[in-house]
């Protein structure tokens, strides 16, 4: 069996899982890969109110059908990370390096702290931020 592989992910990956878009694709095939155990997604709590406010905006949502997707989201257990001083901290420092909002800079400091790629779908996060070596596009 192929080893487990851990990688960050940020709320513009998770959304393109209940919004038909450009790379929902990949994003979907990131998550099969996540359910049958090849990699292991983690992301911070901020995740989880990220998704919930976009899908607010999409056209086919609803309280309802947006429950809905967070109960999913829920259910995949993904390794959810509450906020450390550490990683606070090299939020703010990559915000002002990258003249980027601390939403975005979380994901990049909790992979820099746990030592990890991250994955965004967000390109002008990563127009901004691509010259830190772990940030991917998905």
């Amino acid at each position: 069996m192929e080893r487990e592989q851990e990688v960050v992910i940020d709320a513009s990956v998770v959304i393109k899982w209940f919004s038909q878009e450009e790379g929902s694709d990949r994003a979907i095939a990131l998550r099969k890969d996540h359910v049958e155990g090849r990699k292991t997604l983690i992301s911070s709590d901020l995740l989880i109110y990220e998704v919930v406010n976009a899908l607010r905006f999409k056209p086919r949502f609803n309280p309802t059908t947006t429950v809905r997707a967070l109960n999913d989201l829920l259910e995949l257990r993904l390794d959810i990370m509450v906020p450390t001083r550490e990683v606070i901290s090299k939020c703010s420092e990559l915000a002002y390096k990258y003249e980027i909002t601390s939403y975005d800079s979380y994901y990049l400091a909790l992979g820099e702290f746990l030592g990890l790629e991250v994955v965004t779908a967000d390109n002008r996060l990563y127009q901004k931020a691509k010259e830190c070596r772990f940030l991917q596009l998905l």
